[in-house]
């Protein structure tokens, strides 16, 4: 009868641990876009799980490339065509970031795998013959997202709808492993200019000349070089709006290499318009007309911006400018972006509305565009430490979202979860502030808990079987 009862109790103490045991995970979540050199920042995103092989890589690079052009197409920009110069040049930087695990536009001669300071000195190298625009990602498995962060920074973002571009090169290289395990580089030219570099005419009396366009500082007469820019331009809309009339996007922005939001790490998914260089002078931007809402429940709801600021009044004075955002240093309206002060919300249906005279005419640009839905959404607040419970099913997905009440975020955030063995959950961070959470199975019931921090917030987990 003793040995029964001891028995008993032994069996009461494993089904405890069962259903209610396991170790406390702790993961934190994806990273922002960021190439400031040697700093990491506080969101770190989904490890690439192993390094990447030859194949794999052509198949990304080949991917981001169409992904990319599918984009431009939406807006009904000229697809960009591959160049094996810039191809190169792109997969050189691309390997030198994940070797040396830096986050830089430019390069260190000193340190493995150097192949040009800047951008253009790369591009040079491999043997492009003109200017270059190149923007940069870090850490993912999938060429997607990458492209996906890019077109949530606006000057990367610039870059890629660039009107006066139609060559491509992508390099993506990762060994898994360190603050960059992967990357990925794109670099943009024109090929008509590339053309012009490599057999410039010879220079004629009373015309003015560029010195420091081409490699070897071949002169190319302004006339030739405008005509080559519009050449590509003329095949573009007049207008583009980003996000597109129609279009779905993630509602959060982190960071850019240059940074045009300094003060912050954590604001809304920025919002622009962008002039085809034909129409420069001809378009013009009126001052306090661009205004964004969000549309809830038959409401007009304003976004309040962090800034609004075009390519004159642009913040941004970093040396690489130049080689990052078209018409740098244009006097004339090229583009616009107005930033949220917050993030958007997911799930959500957005309108932006700006004013501009076209040859003197008063005209208005009004579109609409959504935020990715997400299943369960729950909203918690990201400074407030709470307890909730929710009840799950098998096969049923939450979100879990905790917006922050301003743009500066704290440095570090993880999610803890104390799951039971017995119970099969999937959770992951779909971005700093937003974790996702999948019952797959729990044959005997039972419950688990999530944490999130900085808020130390705690979600616990009832299972309902059928």
């Amino acid at each position: 009868m003793l040995i029964r009862l001891l028995l008993y109790f032994m069996l009461g103490l494993f089904l405890i641990w069962f259903f209610n045991g396991g170790m406390e995970k702790i993961m934190t979540p994806p990273s922002d876009l960021s190439s400031i050199p040697e700093q990491q920042k506080p969101y770190q995103k989904i490890p690439v799980a192993k390094p990447l092989t030859p194949s794999m890589v052509e198949a990304q690079e080949r991917e981001a490339m169409l992904y990319l052009n599918r984009i431009r197409q939406s807006v009904q920009l000229t697809p960009l065509q591959y160049q094996v110069a810039l191809s190169n040049a792109a997969r050189h930087h691309a390997n030198y970031s994940s070797l040396n695990n830096l986050q830089s536009h430019e390069e260190q001669s000193n340190l493995p795998a150097f192949s040009g300071k800047t951008p253009t000195d790369r591009a040079f190298n491999a043997g492009y013959q003109s200017p270059v625009a190149e923007v940069i990602a870090y850490n993912h498995h999938r060429p997607h997202p990458f492209i996906d962060d890019l077109m949530s920074a606006i000057y990367h973002r610039l870059s890629l709808l660039d009107m006066t571009k139609d060559q491509i090169g992508v390099g993506i290289a990762g060994n898994g492993q360190g603050s960059v395990n992967s990357s990925l580089t794109a670099l943009l030219g024109n090929q008509a200019l590339n053309d012009l570099c490599q057999t410039p005419p010879s220079p004629k009396p009373g015309t003015y000349y560029y010195q420091d366009v081409c490699q070897n500082d071949r002169p190319i007469s302004k006339r030739d070089y405008d005509k080559a820019l519009h050449q590509v331009a003329k095949q573009n809309p007049k207008l583009i709006t980003w996000p597109k009339l129609g279009g779905e996007v993630s509602p959060v922005f982190y960071e850019e290499s240059p940074d045009p939001l300094p003060e912050c790490n954590v604001s809304g998914y920025p919002i622009h318009l962008q002039i085809n260089p034909i129409y420069a002078g001809r378009i013009t931007f009126l001052n306090e007309t661009f205004k964004v809402f969000e549309l809830k429940n038959g409401e007009t709801l304003p976004v309040v911006a962090e800034t609004i600021f075009d390519n004159q009044s642009n913040p941004v004075t970093a040396l690489n400018a130049s080689e990052m955002l078209p018409n740098a240093s244009s006097k004339k309206d090229r583009w616009i972006a107005f930033f949220p002060k917050h993030r958007l919300n997911w799930n959500s249906q957005y309108q932006a509305e700006i004013q501009y005279k076209e040859d003197g005419q008063r005209k208005t640009q009004r579109w609409q565009f959504t935020t990715q839905n997400q299943p369960g959404l729950v909203t918690f607040s990201a400074d407030k430490k709470q307890k909730q419970t929710l009840k799950i099913k098998k096969g049923q997905t939450y979100t879990l979202y905790f917006p922050p009440n301003q743009c500066k975020m704290a440095s570090t955030i993880v999610m803890r979860k104390q799951i039971p063995k017995s119970i099969d959950v999937s959770s992951r961070f779909i971005d700093g502030e937003t974790i996702q959470v999948t019952l797959n199975a729990a044959p005997f019931g039972g419950a688990f808990s999530i944490a999130y921090g900085p808020s130390q917030t705690l979600i616990r987990f009832e299972i309902e079987t059928d």
